[in-house]
């Protein structure tokens, strides 16, 4: 189950990530590391674990790679930060869809929210980046983020009455006129 609500998503195939190098931050019963936080890896990270007996290098990770980070890892870099001993480009960016919620045996979601990555739909298996925090019940929409359910067809191609007065435009607005049978 993925932090951000869900099934977990597959983080990266190149190179092979994960305790099993299947591609997924999941964190099974043999993962005595929790390596559960997704993340995307900075030269300034890779160099702050390293001075912490942890040689990511060695494996061949490098910056801009995407890779399972044991949980207290980031948390060590996200202290590091909080303490004024590292700078915030340092700690990871966290991509929640892929990040097992074991993490949050070691850090809050709170936390791993603070440092998300940017939504990728395209490079993600096509998820939109609404996210869940699992501490908050869920909202109906207009309330404060989205409660992770679809939205309605008005809400994603215009009302009807944009759509009648043309007030809907582009590629929403060719999908809404197929919808509806109307021309373009």
């Amino acid at each position: 189950m993925a932090i951000a609500g869900g099934r977990l998503s597959r983080f990266s195939m190149d190179p092979p990530t994960g305790f099993k190098r299947d591609g997924y931050c999941k964190v099974t019963d043999d993962d005595k590391g929790n390596h559960s936080i997704a993340a995307t890896m900075s030269e300034s990270f890779l160099k702050f674990t390293n001075g912490r007996g942890n040689n990511l290098e060695s494996a061949g990770v490098k910056p801009g790679m995407r890779w399972c980070l044991c949980a207290s890892r980031w948390k060590e870099a996200y202290d590091a930060f909080k303490d004024g001993k590292l700078e915030k480009e340092a700690v990871p960016q966290v991509h929640l869809h892929c990040t097992d919620k074991k993490a949050l045996d070691v850090v809050t979601y709170k936390d791993l929210k603070g440092f998300a990555a940017a939504p990728e739909a395209t490079r993600e298996g096509g998820r939109q980046g609404v996210t869940i925090d699992p501490a908050k019940p869920s909202q109906p929409h207009g309330e404060g983020e989205m409660s992770g359910t679809r939205p309605t067809q008005d809400q994603q191609y215009g009302t009807t009455k944009e759509m009648k007065s043309g007030g809907t435009t582009g590629a929403g607005a060719e999908q809404a006129r197929r919808q509806t049978g109307r021309g373009g």
